[in-house]
């Protein structure tokens, strides 16, 4: 049977945060939207970077169909073959369960289980970085797991005039490593690791403004430096973009869905306690290269 497209004459919007995020509220995501409300939530997305909806009943081909009003619906990127630390995934289709469930036997369920992940941005180590990421709760634990999420355009608004110049036009090179802590191996062998050239200042192609785009997660090294000048001003950089003043912490609630521009903010988990369990389903869309 085909749904009608739900019409919303004004969107309803809360602020989460001065610096970044925002709820819309009254927008039923079980059903398709006009042209009208996509647009609504598409100006509101490019003004706040991170949008929350909540109470929310999703099926996968609901979340993928929000998700298409934004770009392609990205396919998910296996790990390279040697790269450490990555267990079994069950299917690398465009869905990825965040989830520390396992089977009888021990074996995953989905992928990034258990524990804390620092600040990062996704894709960002691929020609066309991924340009929004679509979170939905499902299991939630009664503490801790939480998203926070940073605005880089306030990073950038906070970096000094005389850093601006200097940094102008640079290139950083962007990893990913699986497991990882607060800082990526600077040390990885390229060849085992997913990697890109970005510039290391974006200015986004939705709002206009510019980002300051590093993170502790992905950045590697600034080219053009020695690798110790480099991790001195690469701690600089994520010191201004992990400011808690520009973080807004979302505490989940089952039926949450979260979207974000990952050129516009970075991203990180807290911890929950081992015996709770967490689940949530991710999806992203494709992005434009950079240069």
């Amino acid at each position: 049977m085909t749904m009608l497209a739900e019409p919303v004459s004004a969107i309803c919007l809360v602020k989460l945060h001065p610096l970044i995020g925002a709820e819309i509220r009254g927008v039923d995501l079980t059903r398709p939207l006009d042209a009208d409300a996509q647009r609504q939530i598409k100006d509101a997305w490019h003004q706040h970077t991170v949008l929350l909806f909540r109470d929310q009943n999703l099926s996968e081909d609901d979340q993928r169909r929000f998700a298409s009003y934004f770009g392609p619906v990205a396919r998910r990127v296996p790990p390279k073959p040697g790269a450490k630390g990555v267990g079994d995934s069950p299917d690398w289709h465009d869905m990825m369960m965040v989830t520390d469930k396992v089977d009888a036997g021990g074996k995953p369920l989905g992928s990034l289980g258990h524990g804390e992940m620092w600040f990062h941005t996704d894709k960002c180590y691929h020609r066309r970085p991924h340009r929004a990421s679509f979170l939905y709760g499902i299991d939630i634990p009664a503490e801790g797991g939480h998203t926070k999420f940073s605005s880089l355009y306030a990073a950038y608004d906070r970096l000094p005039a005389d850093l601006k110049r200097r940094l102008d036009g640079t290139m950083v090179i962007q990893g990913q490593q699986y497991g990882v802590g607060r800082r990526i191996d600077i040390t990885l062998p390229l060849e085992t690791t997913h990697h890109c050239r970005q510039p290391i200042f974006v200015t986004n192609p939705g709002s206009g403004r510019k980002a300051l785009y590093v993170a502790s997660q992905n950045s590697m090294w600034i080219e053009g430096m020695d690798r110790d000048e480099s991790e001195a001003l690469l701690a600089r950089l994520f010191a201004i973009a992990e400011d808690p003043e520009i973080i807004y912490e979302h505490v989940w609630r089952p039926g949450d869905l979260i979207m974000w521009d990952n050129l516009a903010c970075l991203h990180a988990r807290t911890d929950w306690p081992p015996q709770q369990r967490r689940t949530l389903r991710r999806c992203t869309v494709e992005g434009e290269p950079l240069y």
